[in-house]
């Protein structure tokens, strides 16, 4: 028995646990069984890091975990983990909205479904898997029940359901064509089958998952829906949502349009473009927001960005072999580092931000501060987070994210290092965000907050068994090589990134950076210039308001929406573009909306259910609006229900023409469309 389906099974009693009924008791058991649950995957990955890659069953459902899914199954471990632990004192703060029974099942779905993604290795189980991901993320986006949450909950969905479900759909269909059966769509039948499929074949296979984990991972222009997803639901579900799921596209691009479908350069190119593009995106739109988990969310999409940055060099330069293969290589590992990295400072980032919600009841920057000397241990996670995403040595962030500058820089390709150049500008850009959401938060003295207290101790565990990593895996960079190495070996039919690495330092060919050095100079320099400028102890005095008395001592703060604003009024342009191609993607999904429902009117119109004129998406929320495969089945399924309630008191003959009837009114709907 696979230690994954233990976790499975942990991750069932927890969905169970609803049947205890009241809200605390229901959300900490959910949250404890979910704990239990990420543990089982962890070992499951340990377990494959140490004896090689597994297959099996899980309750008949096939699996095979080699060293890519091995990765992302510790991305899914990992970060529930430390949100399990975290929800256990966390969604106490939610209790006066009830629903523990909802909460319970949707996030124990959650996470099993995310583990199943990376783990079967049928397409069938695949979709399946992705399918449920998308609907329990939608149940738990939408959990508040609150109108903003209402607008981003269906956004999503309506986003997942067009770009994702249409074309996962669509490659079932393409997938039986290869393999000639519906029943054999295991990963190895449909490889074999992609060998000699025709080019039109394998461009729709290429093309189709392209847009399905373009979706998902909020790659721009299909970036619209997660800055409102992500910030909509519970914190603790918040760092699942940019922890771990928008990995999956991740996962699934390697897996399906590289691992499977072979190599192409083409397909390289468009996606570090896509990275180039979201990366910078992402980034400057988090620079001007003031609600911490919207700058977070945005960050989010900046960081999938680099994500793909770095596998899109992989894919460009591997097919060349060679020394170019090599530096590919290094590019790819340096994009699975960063997915790793991501995922473990993001999370620690939308836990810290749940911590002072629970503390202070808002998440908007412009209203808080004054948290540092009274949330010591929440702001120093929020130190340790805030200096990984932006690139800051010695936190792991900045490892990643030099192999890719280094794979781009040395590619000879004058696109990739244009990539490069372009990452490096906007970590600068993410520091500056970065300085704005802890000073904002942690910095200067607000007498409204001066009763706050630090959050629970599970809480901060939950905070700090991320927070912790973020530091010790940008000191021992090492012991996550091999580890990455099976992930890049998996996919590139042996090929592995040249990193040299040891206890003291990580590097390729003569870049070469030495952590544990770094912390040495970095601490010398330190108690250096904390002992030539030590702080003298003296009287503190009141800020001098120039004789207006009346004003209160919280608003003399620079507020957070104040910080960037003269840089913001320089790129104003950019954000006008950017802001047209929002509302032009948004746009697009009210008008396929309106002509999804125009079909299903027709439909309607052949029961007796009143159609209403749809305009915009918003339109939806308050109708019952049915899908277009319900409408076209629903008067055959009213006939027979007729039958079935009338047939007890009808004689032979009467039944045969009614049957007759029924058959001719099915014939007639078929001719009719």
């Amino acid at each position: 028995m696979l230690p994954l389906e233990y976790a499975i099974i942990a991750f069932i009693i927890g969905a169970f646990a609803g049947i205890l009924r009241d809200y605390r008791a229901t959300t900490k058991a959910s949250s404890f069984m979910a704990f239990l649950g990420a543990l089982a995957l962890l070992y499951q990955v340990y377990y494959v890091y140490t004896n090689g890659p597994v297959s099996g069953s899980v309750f008949g459902l096939p699996v095979h975990i080699d060293g890519l899914s091995a990765i992302f199954l510790f991305i899914v471990g990992i970060v529930s983990l430390g949100s399990a632990i975290f929800a256990i004192g966390y969604m106490d703060h939610h209790e006066k909205r009830g629903k523990g029974w909802v909460y319970a099942v949707a996030y124990n779905t959650f996470i099993g479904s995310m583990a199943l993604v990376v783990t079967v290795s049928n397409l069938e189980w695949f979709v399946f898997s992705w399918e449920l991901m998308t609907l329990s993320s939608f149940v738990l986006i939408f959990w508040k029940e609150e109108k903003k949450d209402l607008d981003a909950s269906f956004k999503y969905y309506l986003t997942m359901h067009f770009f994702d479900t249409i074309p996962l759909f669509l490659l079932l269909g393409l997938a039986s064509v290869l393999t000639g059966s519906i029943h054999n769509l295991s990963y190895s039948a449909i490889q074999q089958a992609l060998a000699t499929a025709s080019p039109l074949q394998r461009g729709l296979f290429y093309g189709l998952f392209l847009i399905v984990f373009m979706t998902k991972a909020g790659i721009v222009p299909l970036h619209y829906w997660l800055p409102d997803a992500h910030p909509a639901a519970p914190s603790n579900v918040s760092a699942l949502l940019s922890g771990i799921m928008i990995k999956t596209a991740v996962y699934g691009l390697l897996r399906f349009d590289w691992g499977m479908a072979g190599y192409n350069t083409l397909l390289g190119y468009i996606v570090a473009g896509l990275g180039i593009a979201t990366l910078t995106v992402g980034t400057l739109y988090a620079l001007r927001e003031t609600n911490s988990k919207r700058l977070l969310a945005y960050h989010s999409v900046g960081q999938m960005g680099y994500i793909w940055l770095g596998i899109g060099i992989g894919m460009v330069l591997i097919p060349h072999g060679g020394t170019l293969a090599a530096i590919g290589a290094l590019g790819m590992f340096a994009g699975l580092f960063h997915a790793i990295n991501h995922a473990i400072f993001k999370g620690a980032l939308f836990l810290e931000a749940g911590a002072v919600e629970y503390a202070t009841g808002t998440v908007e920057l412009n209203e808080l501060g004054g948290l540092g000397p009274l949330m010591k241990s929440t702001a120093l996670a929020t130190f340790f987070a805030s200096m990984a995403i932006s690139g800051i040595p010695p936190f792991n962030g900045f490892i990643s994210k030099w192999l890719i500058y280094v794979s781009g820089f040395q590619s000879g390709n004058y696109f990739l290092a244009f990539g490069a150049v372009m990452a490096a500008f906007i970590s600068a850009a993410t520091l500056a965000s970065f300085i704005k959401f802890y000073t904002a938060q942690f910095g200067g003295e607000m007498k409204r907050y001066e009763h706050v207290k630090e959050v629970p101790a599970v809480m901060q565990l939950g905070e700090w068994i991320l927070a912790a990593l973020t530091l010790f895996i940008g000191i021992f960079p090492f012991t996550v090589v091999k580890f990455l190495n099976d992930g890049v070996a998996t996919v590139n039919h042996g090929l592995t990134a040249p990193v040299t690495h040891n206890v003291y330092k990580i590097g390729f060919n003569s870049v070469t950076f030495l952590p544990i050095v770094f912390i040495i100079l970095l601490g010398i320099v330190f108690f250096i210039v904390y002992a030539y400028f030590k702080p003298l102890k003296g009287p503190t005095a009141r800020p001098w308001d120039c004789g207006a008395t009346s004003i209160n001592e919280d608003e003399y703060k620079v507020l957070a929406e104040d910080y960037y604003l003269k840089y913001e009024e320089k790129i104003g342009h950019f954000y006008a573009f950017t802001d047209w191609a929002y509302s032009f993607g948004k746009g697009i999904i009210d008008h396929i909306v309106k002509a999804y429902l125009w079909i299903a009117s027709y439909f309607v119109k052949i029961v007796d259910t009143p159609y209403t004129k749809i305009e915009k998406v918003s339109d939806l929320y308050s109708l019952e609006v049915m899908y277009l495969d319900e409408e076209t089945f629903r008067p055959v399924v009213r006939l027979f229900r007729i039958v079935r309630d009338v047939l007890p008191g009808l004689r032979l003959g009467t039944f045969i023409a009614l049957a007759i009837i029924v058959v001719a009114i099915i014939v007639g709907i078929i001719v009719w469309l």
